[in-house]
């Protein structure tokens, strides 16, 4: 048996009074993340209150190529003459950096300031890098949107100690966006925020979900209120929704009819199958194991919608004029359950 993951995941609660805007709603729905990473193989851990001394943390950073004491960065230092260090500068009081323009920053930033002080920065690099040295596998951080980009400064500073994003993901939650058809002008529009009573009360909980996941999590989350819940709108909810509860449908009424095969994953893949539909649903099916883990990875739920997507669009097609037969019995049952497990881990129970 695989040995579960260790990991961390560190997210910063918001009370609900403090919930005023439906944007920031897509950040609280962390039972998901957490649901899905258990689901693969994760043990999630919370690590003791950690207070490293940042100055001996520094200490020991300072044979790090990565960081250097200097007057200025890098990257201001290279707009003047090549000798500025050893001339001007020399007897400037110094800072100490870290290269993080080398990881995708936009440039060095400072560790601790000339006159002695540590920044916010190393303080974090301090605390994670405990966690990880204490056994733990990775660590992710979550943030709602208005943490700008220190997510990119973070995961930069990492890999400067030599972390890989396997083992460190800081991830900013882009926020919720709403929209709604106009009719004078014929043409879809971004509509004002609302607050999070008000959102609930045009869409299910449900619903939310499927929106807030079908969509990246560094990517803004559009929903489109005209059409939420329309399955003639080409709303991709509605869409998985009436073709689940279609199949839960034809498997209870198949088992009201007494049939009740017991065929093997590897019999049924076997089979002569007259329809390509069915012969792709199977491998669908077979390509849920390998969907799970990539989505754990990436901590990219919306992966698991696409795949549901891709189920509810092909069972629609087999569906067709489908006879009960066994066989067919045996794969509606498997999709069926294959869906509703996702569905679950998505924080969907209908």
């Amino acid at each position: 048996m695989t040995k579960p993951h260790q990991t961390y995941l560190d997210t910063r609660p918001i009370p609900p009074e403090y919930l005023t805007s439906s944007a920031e709603l897509r950040y609280t729905l962390t039972d998901t993340l957490q649901t899905l990473l258990q689901q693969t193989n994760h043990t999630l851990i919370t690590p003791p209150e950690i207070t490293p001394n940042p100055e001996t943390f520094l200490n020991s950073l300072k044979t790090n190529p990565n960081i250097y004491q200097a007057s200025l960065s890098r990257q201001f230092a290279a707009d003047l003459p090549p000798d500025i260090q050893q001339t001007t500068l020399k007897n400037e009081p110094k800072d100490w950096y870290i290269k993080t323009a080398d990881f995708g920053d936009e440039c060095d930033r400072p560790l601790q300031h000339r006159d002695g002080e540590y920044t916010q920065l190393l303080e974090d690099l301090a605390v994670y890098h405990q966690i990880l040295q204490d056994h733990c596998d990775k660590i992710i951080v979550l943030r709602p949107h208005n943490y700008g980009g220190y997510d990119i400064l973070l995961n930069a500073a990492m890999r400067c100690l030599g972390y890989s994003p396997a083992q460190f993901q800081y991830i900013t939650i882009q926020p919720i966006k709403l929209y709604a058809f106009h009719k004078p002008s014929q043409k879809l529009q971004a509509i004002p925020d609302l607050h999070p009573n008000e959102l609930l009360k045009a869409m299910s909980p449900e619903a939310l979900r499927w929106y807030c996941f079908s969509t990246p999590l560094t990517k803004v989350a559009p929903i489109n209120l005209s059409t939420v819940g329309q399955l003639q709108s080409n709303d991709t909810f509605a869409l998985v929704q009436f073709t689940y509860q279609r199949c839960l449908t034809l498997v209870r009424q198949g088992k009201d009819e007494g049939i009740n095969p017991s065929m093997s994953w590897d019999d049924l893949k076997n089979l002569t199958w007259e329809s390509a539909n069915a012969v792709k649903l199977l491998d669908l099916v077979e390509a849920t194991p390998q969907v799970l883990p990539e989505s754990s990875r990436e901590l990219a739920p919306h992966l698991i919608c696409s795949h549901l997507e891709n189920f509810s669009q092909l069972c629609q097609l087999w569906l067709e004029g489908l006879s009960l037969t066994p066989q067919n019995f045996q794969l509606l049952s498997t999709i069926e359950s294959t869906m509703l497990e996702l569905l679950k881990i998505l924080g969907i129970q209908r």
